[in-house]
């Protein structure tokens, strides 16, 4: 595949890459300022009702809180001065999504008017925890540090672990088992997900966990 996009034209592979279903594309200089984002990813990450040409040209802080930016930043250095990719997962907005990033060698034609030198393309897809992550082989992929729940940001820390085991397919019993717990204590915070949520299915429950990819060890992360 690799070799097919290097001999097609590369107005012909940005121009598909940027209006594949689902996937956003982005481009930001070492210092964090946006020198594009697609509509796609402005609705994943910002919301709809941002424009794309409202989000390129500003910096990451205008629309992302420090510690998110912080750490994009040093993983942006990382991959300068490794030359090699990276992939960072995050759950934001309530999904679970993964950008693969990747340093633009310098060339002096490219999709933006900006300056080539230290130009990074990050592709974000939303994955869920049953799907298989679409990124390159062989390529690092490491936890945000930080996480926005969306919807799901009313549940407590035991309301979010209890959630996490419903989605991985644990049953009731099963999960207090884990948590030690009672069973009848793990039923009360399974009631109590959800009246929150709004959702009284064991089944919708465990999509809405897989979606945002939920595991034990993301319960402690901090929420922005």
């Amino acid at each position: 595949m690799a070799g097919l996009a290097a001999s097609l034209p590369a107005e012909a592979v940005w121009s598909a890459l940027v209006t594949e279903p689902g996937t956003g594309v982005s481009i930001f200089d070492i210092d964090g300022l946006c020198l594009f984002m697609s509509q796609t990813a402005c609705d994943i990450f910002i919301g709809r009702g941002v424009r794309s040409e409202q989000v390129s040209g500003r910096h990451a802080r205008e629309y992302f809180p420090e510690d998110w930016v912080t750490q994009r930043l040093a993983l942006l250095r990382t991959i300068r001065d490794g030359g090699e990719p990276r992939g960072i997962r995050t759950i934001w907005r309530g999904f679970q999504q993964v950008t693969w990033i990747t340093l633009i060698e310098d060339e002096e034609d490219g999709p933006t008017s900006a300056p080539a030198k230290e130009r990074f393309l990050c592709i974000t897809r939303r994955i869920s925890a049953d799907s298989t992550v679409d990124i390159p082989g062989g390529v690092e992929i490491v936890d945000s540090n930080v996480m926005r729940l969306g919807p799901l940001d009313v549940l407590s820390a035991r309301e979010l672990e209890v959630l996490s085991l419903i989605g991985q397919g644990l049953s009731l019993k099963e999960i207090a088992s884990v948590l030690h717990r009672s069973y009848k204590t793990v039923d009360n915070h399974r009631a109590a997900i959800g009246a929150k949520l709004k959702v009284d299915d064991r089944v919708k429950l465990a999509e809405i966990a897989r979606r945002a990819g939920l595991t034990l060890s993301d319960v402690d992360r901090p929420r922005v």
